[in-house]
């Protein structure tokens, strides 16, 4: 498993939708205090209505139509009576009037047929047809049709007959109806029909009064619907101005609580991605350990342990073997010639190293301008510093401690800078596939700390995990290690900008001095470490951009 870069994510702020704008409460109330007015103006109007509504029909006085009523009720009763015995006359009356009906119809028929409605307009249409055929002047086609004409019209007299003897019943029909009329229709029921009809008049009359009342009470029934109306068109307005107001700013409420969602959407998404590069970090910087190779500080402890010792050694041969032997394990520098005058300004030149005033940053008195003493051994005694003791121990090598036993450390010191070579490449490996498990196992929790799904201790190399992990009771790292790895970022710039021989000189001078207390940063590190004319402090100078390496001679 591979951690590789998190893909780059629209911001969550692109995505907003358009801002709502709060409604105003100011405006709304002084909406609703125009409606009020209006509402104020109406219910004095609406209310005098009502009143003259009530005062209309709010009487109860008897009503005269009554009575009328009753009595046109009795009038019809009684020429019912009077209608029962005359049945027999109204039935007869009732059968020639049909008869006379039908009558009527059949004559008319028969007229609608007939061209002359007399007998004495035939004869004389006929005469005047039969002189034409006398003349003689006429066509043969002519008198033909002439004469199919009178034959027609002789036909015709029997149907004119025929209808004047129907208009003579008809007549004797219409005599019979007025005789029984006037059997029917004799003095009082005359006189009950003309009581009737008075008492009808009256009716009306008070009726059409009656209809004025109510006409005035319906005009006074449809200003109150229109009062009504428009007051209640002020309630609705007053209802929409209100929810309006209150469905805006539960709009506007909403808006707010999704851009509050989309900011903490946003501010998530920043974090997870502050998280994810964090673990890119950690996983980035322990592929940069795994890369160190294994056994690094100890094959330079054992050298210069090694050549610290030969000092006290008497063998000749050991001693001439050491001065011969060339570097081995460091790179090739591509040197970079250093323009050491467009960043320089004008009248500075550089300082040479006797020049300059040398920083000690060990405990201790300073040994400046004291070149190295041989130390010699008097007699059994053999002392050693403590530093020295210290990484004998460190490196499970006995301690010399007389100067019979100098051969055989030095034997030992031999094999095992041999050992870590020889496993070197192994354990490099070896460490570098620890170090992608690590990766693999690495996990981001909610607090932001970087953390192994499953705890697992590196195999070598420095372990930088609790120096990424952000909690109060942290342990905070060895000096030791910061400063280690200070010291092999520097060999790693040095070993590519200088000479192997001058990079080996100041590797061992750097780690000489980490028995000592460590120092901050880079820079003094470059400033207390000894070099060809100066050239470290230069090197480290203009990378760094800090002139403090850059002085006046």
């Amino acid at each position: 498993m591979s951690v590789t870069a998190p893909a780059t994510t629209a911001p969550v702020s692109a995505q907003k939708g358009n801002y709502v704008k709060k409604p105003s409460q100011e405006e709304k109330d002084q909406t609703l205090k125009e409606i009020e007015a209006n509402m104020e103006k109406i219910r004095p109007r609406l209310n005098a209505v009502r009143e003259a509504i009530a005062s209309v029909t709010g009487k109860s006085e008897s009503d005269p139509r009554t009575a009328l009523r009753k009595r046109l009720g009795e009038l019809r009763d009684q020429q019912s009576e009077n209608k029962k015995g005359k049945q027999v006359k109204i039935d007869q009356l009732t059968a020639l009037n049909n008869s006379l009906k039908k009558k009527i119809a059949d004559l008319k028929a028969i007229q609608d047929k007939l061209p002359f409605k007399t007998q004495d307009a035939v004869e004389a249409q006929i005469n005047k047809l039969e002189k034409q055929l006398e003349s003689g002047s006429l066509k043969l086609v002519e008198e033909k049709r002439i004469l199919t004409e009178i034959s027609s019209l002789k036909k015709a007299k029997k149907s004119v007959d025929a209808a004047q003897a129907q208009q003579v019943a008809i007549d004797a029909d219409k005599a019979a109806i007025a005789a029984l009329k006037e059997t029917i229709d004799d003095q009082p029921a005359k006189a009950l029909s003309a009581e009737y009809n008075q008492i009808q008049a009256q009716l009306d009359e008070i009726t059409k009064s009656k209809d004025e009342i109510w006409k005035k009470r319906n005009d006074l029934f449809d200003e109150r619907t229109r009062l009504q109306k428009e007051l209640d068109t002020e309630y609705q307005r007053k209802k929409t101005v209100n929810d309006d107001y209150f469905n805006a700013l539960r709009e506007f409420n909403k808006n707010q609580q999704e851009l509050q969602v989309r900011k903490r959407e946003e501010y998530q998404a920043k974090k997870q991605q502050e998280l994810e590069e964090k673990r890119l970090a950690v996983a980035r910087e322990e592929r940069e350990l795994a890369e160190i190779p294994a056994f690094t500080n100890e094959i330079v402890i054992c050298d210069s342990v090694y050549k610290y010792l030969l000092h006290f050694s008497t063998d000749e041969k050991r001693i001439a073997d050491a001065a011969t032997v060339a570097p081995v394990d460091v790179p090739v520098a591509n040197v970079r010639q250093v323009d050491t005058t467009t960043n320089v300004p004008t009248g500075v030149m550089l300082a040479k190293k006797a020049d300059k005033v040398e920083e000690v940053f060990f405990a201790g008195k300073s040994k400046k301008n004291k070149g190295p003493k041989e130390k010699k051994v008097e007699g059994n005694s053999f002392k050693l510093p403590l530093a020295i003791l210290e990484q004998l121990l460190e490196l499970k090598v006995v301690v010399p401690t007389s100067p019979a036993d100098l051969e055989k450390t030095l034997d030992a010191l031999v094999e095992k800078r041999d050992n870590y070579k020889a496993n070197q490449e192994k354990a490099t490996a070896e460490n570098k596939r620890k170090a992608e498990e690590r990766i693999a196992k690495l996990t981001i929790s909610e607090s932001g700390e970087v953390t192994e799904a499953a705890a697992e201790k590196p195999a070598e190399g420095i372990d930088i995990k609790k120096h990424h992990v952000r909690n109060k009771n942290r342990q905070a790292p060895k000096s030791e290690d910061v400063y280690l790895l200070l010291l092999v970022k520097l060999y790693r710039f040095l070993a590519r900008r200088t000479d192997s021989s001058f990079n080996k000189v100041v590797l061992k001078r750097l780690f000489m001095s980490r028995v000592n207390r460590p120092p901050m940063s880079v820079s003094r590190v470059a400033r207390n470490m000894a070099g060809k004319d100066g050239k470290t402090a230069v090197i480290v100078g203009t990378v760094t951009d800090d002139n403090r390496f850059l002085e006046v001679p």
